[in-house]
């Protein structure tokens, strides 16, 4: 669990791509309610994989 708050809080630019991600699913929410699950998993392998380059 200290792993995943270290990635989320780790610096602003893990706060940042995770606000990021989560708003993205909100917004995929709005239309399609059903694949906002699997949005925000998407949004953040993506805010992972900047965040590791």
């Amino acid at each position: 669990m200290k792993k995943v708050f270290q990635l989320i809080f780790g610096d602003v630019r893990n706060v940042a791509s995770v606000m990021l991600a989560v708003a993205l699913a909100w917004m995929v929410a709005q239309w399609m309610p059903s694949a906002s699950g699997w949005v925000l998993v998407a949004a953040l392998f993506a805010a992972a994989f900047w965040q590791a380059a």
